[in-house]
């Protein structure tokens, strides 16, 4: 059954699709009603949960903070505000130093199949607020 097309999928994919602003769940379900005033938010929930398993979004979870969702499946890395709760990719630095980390649990027997680094602080809009 999970596998059938299904309109409300199909419509949180096309939410989904392209969206750089990392929305959370309820923003992802306030979206959804838009476009479907009789979605359910665990009709959103359900199948966020089943487009995290099947590798169409990626679940970015911000400790103490609701969990973002990202349509962007390359590995790349976040940035939380925890001052306006915004999650942003963060540009394609120079990572080799992560990549090392990665080599090095491999020359130690570890088995890294992947990993997920978000960074918390604040960003340049709210940088200048006080905490």
């Amino acid at each position: 059954m999970e596998n059938r097309y299904s309109a409300q999928r199909d419509l949180i994919l096309k939410i989904m699709d392209g969206n750089k602003n990392h929305p959370t769940a309820d923003e992802i379900y306030d979206l959804a009603r838009q476009a479907d005033p009789h979605i359910s938010r665990g009709t959103v929930y359900r199948n966020l949960n089943l487009l995290v398993e099947k590798g169409q979004v990626l679940r970015i979870s911000v400790p103490n903070n609701a969990d973002h969702y990202d349509s962007t499946l390359r590995q790349h890395y976040h940035f939380h505000c925890i001052r306006c709760n915004c999650v942003y990719d963060i540009p394609d630095f120079d990572l080799s130093e992560i990549i090392n980390v990665e080599r090095k649990l491999s020359g130690a027997g570890y088995k890294s199949i992947c990993h997920s680094i978000v960074f918390e602080g604040t960003c340049p809009n709210c940088s200048g607020s006080e905490l």
